[in-house]
C-alpha cells in the first residue's frame, strides 16, 4: 500500500507543496514568515512549487521511480537544511556557487561549527545513508510507463512555463540579483537556487557587434590623456568586514573602535564605497576593485574567481600598473587557496603572491583568524624587494566572522551599550575589538610609510559589512552595501571627498596618480556622468571576457591581457644545507615558515618548524643520492611551491 501511494500522481504535488513550504521555513528561520510569504506572494510560491514538482516528476523516467522520488525529495530537504545552517553564520543564503567554494572552506569549518555540531552532522549523514540503502531495498523496481512519464513531465514543464510568464507579467518575479538576500526573500529558495545553477557569466547585449565595439573604443580613445604626474608606490589594503561602526545610530561604544581611521577620514580623501555584497563575498569586492567591472552583469550569486577567471585573463590594476613600470604583488594573511587566489591572481596580472603560508610570526585571534598586524612587515618587505615602483594589493582577514555569542576575551577593551540580547552584545563587542586591532594595524602601517623614502599612496577600504544584524534604519549614514575608503599619501595630495562604487575606486586612484591606462579605466574616468555609461560598461565587459575581444582589435592596441607567471612569496625559499644527527635530520636554509614541509624523493615527511632558517625531521636516515625539497603546503594539502632539489652527498 505504501509503495503505491508514494508515487501516485496526487502524491507528487502534495510532496512538492510540503517541500516548498519547508524550504521557505528553513530560509526564513520562521514558520510564520514562510506562511506570510506564501499568502503575500502566492504566484511566486506557486512558481517555486512548480520547480520542485518538475524535479520530482523526473523520477517517472526510472524503473526505481519510487526510490528516485524519495531521493530527489531528500536532496531538496538537504539543501534547505544547508541553507538554514549557512544563514546561522552569514547573511547571504546558500547558492549553487557555494558548492564550488567547498575546497576553500573545508579548512576553516571548525571556526563556524563546534565539535558536537560536527558529530551531529556526521550522525545525520550516516542516518541518511542508511535511509537511502533501506529505501533502495524496500522500494523495488517497476516497469517504466514511457508515455505516462513524458506526459507528466511535459505537463509539469508547460505549467511551469505558464506560471513563469504570469509571474513576469504580474511583476511578481524580481529579476534583479544585485542583493542576493533580498532576491531570495522575494523570489523564494527553489527559484533563486535553481537560477544560480544555470545563470553564469554575462548575457550577450542585444546591440553587441564588432561595429558597436569599434564605436565604443573610438569614443574612449577620444578621451583626454592625463598629465604624467609623479609615480608613487600604490598600496591598496582591503580590510575584511570593516566599516565605521560610528555610523550605527543606537549603539554606544566605551571608546572609539576606529581612532586612526576616524582621523584619516577627517584629513584625507574619503567617501562611502558601494560594494557588491554584505556579510560575505570578499572576493567579489576584490574583483570589482581590481578589474573595474560591475558584478551586477554577471550571474546571480556568481564569483568570477570560481568561474571565468579560472581560465581567462582580465584587464586589471595589476596589468595597468605593470605597463607603467610597476611590480605587482598581492598579499593575504589567509591560505593561498581561499577563492583559488593562487590560480586567479596570475589572470589578474600579479607577478608575486604572498599568502599566510609564506609568513612568520603570525598571531591569531580568539576564533582562529590571523591577526592583521603581520601585514605591516609583509608590505614593508614587498616595498623593499625591488628597484621599481610597487603596486601592492593586501587583503586582511582578522575581523572575519563567525562572531561568537558569548565573550571569548576577558581582556577586551571595548564594550557596547544599546543591545538587549546578551548574544548580540557579545557578537558586537567581539567585532568591535577585532576592528580596533585592525585599526591599530592601519595606524602602524601608515607610521612606517610616513618615513618611507619613496612617495607612496595607500588606499584603505572595507570589503563589506560584517555578518551582524545591521539594518538600513540602524545607519545614520549610507546603507548596508556601503563601507568607506580613504586615500592616504606621504606627500601632499589634495583632499577630494566623493562617494564611489567598488568598480570605480581603482580608476579614481589612478586618476589621482596621473594615469589612465586601461579601457574600463578611461570609461570610469571620462564617461561616468553619461547616460550610456552602464550600457558601455556591460558591452565592454562582455566583449573582454565572453565576446570577440573586438575592443582590442583597434589600431595601436597591445591586444588582450595574458596570464602572468605567478611567483609565490616575496623572496625565494632555499636550502643551504642538511645535517644528519642520529635518526633526525635538520634542514638549513632561508625563508622557512610553519607551512614548510620537507619532501624526500617526492614524499612528504612530518616536519617540525624551528625557525626561518631550520626545519627538523625525526625518524629519518638519509641515503646518498636522495633528493630533498622543501615545499610550502596549504591547509588543503596543496603544494604551492617547492625549492630546488638538494642532492644528499
Amino acid at each position: 500500500m505504501f509503495q503505491k501511494k508514494i508515487h501516485s500522481l496526487p502524491m507528487m504535488p502534495l510532496l512538492a507543496l510540503a517541500l516548498t513550504f519547508l524550504l521557505e521555513v528553513f530560509g526564513r528561520h520562521s514558520v510564520g514568515k514562510a506562511l506570510g510569504y506564501a499568502f503575500s506572494n502566492p504566484l511566486m510560491f506557486l512558481y517555486n512549487m512548480m520547480i520542485v514538482l518538475l524535479t520530482l516528476s523526473i523520477s517517472t523516467l526510472f524503473r526505481r521511480r519510487r526510490f528516485m522520488l524519495l531521493l530527489i525529495a531528500a536532496i531538496w530537504f538537504l539543501l534547505g537544511c544547508a541553507n538554514f545552517m549557512v544563514l546561522s553564520f552569514r547573511i547571504t543564503p546558500l547558492g549553487a556557487i557555494d558548492f564550488q567554494l567547498l575546497k576553500s572552506v573545508i579548512g576553516i569549518v571548525g571556526i563556524y561549527i563546534s565539535f558536537y555540531q560536527a558529530v551531529l552532522i556526521l550522525l545525520a549523514f550516516c542516518l541518511l545513508v542508511v535511509g537511502v540503502v533501506y529505501s533502495w531495498r524496500r522500494l523495488p523496481p517497476s516497469r517504466v510507463r514511457c508515455k505516462s512519464a513524458i506526459l507528466t513531465i511535459g505537463a509539469t514543464a508547460g505549467s511551469l512555463l505558464l506560471v513563469s510568464n504570469l509571474s513576469v507579467q504580474a511583476e511578481a518575479l524580481s529579476q534583479n540579483f544585485d542583493n542576493i538576500t533580498d532576491a531570495y526573500s522575494e523570489n523564494g529558495f527553489a527559484y533563486s537556487f535553481s537560477s544560480g545553477l544555470v545563470d553564469r557569466g554575462i548575457k550577450k547585449p542585444e546591440d553587441y557587434s564588432q561595429e558597436r565595439m569599434a564605436e565604443v573604443a573610438a569614443s574612449l580613445e577620444g578621451s583626454p590623456s592625463l598629465s604624467q604626474g609623479r609615480r608613487p608606490n600604490l598600496v591598496m589594503v582591503q580590510l575584511e568586514s570593516f566599516f565605521d561602526v560610528n555610523r550605527l545610530e543606537n549603539l554606544d561604544f566605551s571608546q572609539n573602535p576606529l581612532p586612526h581611521f576616524t582621523r584619516l577620514r577627517e584629513t584625507f580623501s574619503t567617501g562611502l564605497l558601494e560594494v557588491p555584497s554584505i556579510g560575505s563575498g570578499t572576493a567579489n569586492t576584490e574583483f570589482e576593485v581590481l578589474t573595474g567591472m560591475n558584478l551586477e552583469y554577471f550571474g546571480s550569486g556568481e564569483y568570477p574567481y570560481k568561474t571565468v577567471l579560472q581560465e581567462a585573463a582580465c584587464e586589471s590594476l595589476g596589468y595597468h600598473l605593470r605597463k607603467n613600470g610597476y611590480a605587482a604583488h598581492a598579499i593575504h594573511n589567509n591560505t593561498a587557496t581561499f577563492y583559488d587566489r593562487n590560480l586567479v591572481y596570475s589572470n589578474l596580472g600579479f607577478e608575486r603572491f604572498s599568502p599566510i603560508e609564506y609568513m612568520n610570526d603570525v598571531r591569531y585571534n580568539p576564533t582562529g583568524w590571523a591577526k592583521d598586524e603581520v601585514l605591516t612587515g609583509e608590505i614593508r618587505k614587498a616595498l623593499a624587494s625591488g628597484g621599481s615602483r610597487d603596486f601592492i594589493y593586501a587583503v586582511s582577514v582578522q575581523p572575519h566572522g563567525k562572531y561568537p555569542e558569548a565573550p571569548l576575551d576577558e581582556n577586551q577593551r571595548i564594550f557596547v551599550e544599546g543591545l538587549e540580547e546578551d548574544a548580540a552584545k557579545a557578537s558586537f563587542e567581539y567585532y568591535a575589538n577585532q576592528i580596533f586591532e585592525t585599526d591599530a594595524f592601519v595606524g602602524e602601517l601608515l607610521r612606517e610609510l610616513s618615513a618611507f623614502g619613496e612617495p607612496t599612496v595607500v588606499v584603505l577600504f572595507g570589503d563589506h559589512l560584517p555578518a551582524l544584524a545591521v539594518e538600513e534604519e540602524d545607519l545614520r549614514e549610507g546603507g548596508r552595501f556601503q563601507t568607506e575608503y580613504v586615500i592616504w599619501s606621504n606627500f601632499p595630495l589634495e583632499k577630494q571627498d566623493k562617494d564611489l562604487t567598488a568598480y570605480q575606486l581603482g580608476a579614481e586612484v589612478m586618476e589621482r596618480m596621473g594615469l589612465d591606462e586601461g579601457i574600463l579605466t578611461k570609461l570610469h574616468q571620462n564617461r561616468f556622468w553619461a547616460d550610456d555609461y552602464q550600457e558601455m560598461m556591460v558591452l565592454l565587459q562582455y566583449d573582454m571576457l565572453y565576446g570577440e575581444q573586438a575592443v582590442y582589435a583597434r589600431k595601436g592596441s597591445a591586444g588582450p591581457p595574458e596570464g602572468s607567471v605567478l611567483g609565490m612569496g616575496i623572496s625565494p625559499i632555499v636550502i643551504t644545507g642538511i645535517q644528519q644527527s642520529g635518526e633526525s635530520v635538520q634542514v638549513s636554509g632561508l625563508g622557512f615558515t610553519p607551512w614548510s614541509v620537507v619532501h624526500l624523493d617526492g614524499k612528504a615527511k612530518e616536519t617540525r618548524f624551528l625557525d626561518d632558517g631550520a626545519l627538523l625531521v625525526e625518524d629519518l636516515v638519509l641515503e646518498k643520492g636522495s633528493r630533498l625539497h622543501v615545499a610550502q603546503v596549504a591547509r588543503s594539502k596543496e603544494v604551492l611551491s617547492r625549492t630546488a632539489g638538494f642532492i644528499v652527498q
